[in-house]
């Protein structure tokens, strides 16, 4: 369980009552993982919604890296052959007081990134069913909670987009896509 004040100081949180706050500190859990540790794999079912207490966590998006593989043997016979291998890009950095695994209160509830701790982190974890629930028997709070993410949402769009779009355009020296 966690504490509800610790959970007012999250923004996300910041405006919730003081009874409901209190009732969604006892569903946290809190979790400890060390450095590199990973919380949760992109394209995973998104189950919760998780919260930095201390530390930092990586959301980073799995990128198929595809190359063509040629073996030539005795000069006559060439081999091809399609090798993947995944690389890991890090879009963003995720600190204390900032909350991440939004996928779990939004269909189709699948992970859009892995999470991984870039340092020794507490995080909590709390279930997106139970806050969903609550949301549904209260939707002014459902509609606050989800103004709030939204915004969430919308930056690490951004930071994904413009990332993109340097990325495409160092890598082709193009003005338009």
């Amino acid at each position: 369980m966690l504490n509800k004040d610790v959970l007012s100081e999250f923004a996300i949180f910041s405006e919730v009552d003081q009874d409901k706050l209190t009732e969604i500190a006892r569903w946290c859990e809190i979790l400890d993982f060390e450095r590199n540790e990973v919380i949760f794999h992109q394209d995973d079912v998104a189950e919760n919604f998780f919260g930095v207490l201390d530390g930092e966590v990586e959301l980073v998006i799995m990128f198929e890296e595809k190359t063509l593989k040629t073996d030539i043997k005795y000069e006559k016979s060439i081999q091809t052959r399609e090798e993947t291998a995944q690389r890991p890009i890090v879009f963003r950095t995720i600190g204390s007081g900032k909350v991440f695994g939004w996928s779990s209160l939004v269909e189709p509830r699948i992970l859009t990134a892995t999470a991984r701790c870039s340092k020794r982190s507490r995080i909590f974890s709390l279930p997106a069913t139970r806050l969903v629930a609550m949301f549904e028997k209260d939707a002014a709070l459902g509609y606050l909670f989800m103004t709030r993410l939204s915004e969430i949402i919308s930056q690490r769009l951004k930071t994904r987009t413009r990332m993109l779009i340097e990325a495409w355009g160092e890598a082709f020296k193009v003005d338009r896509m």
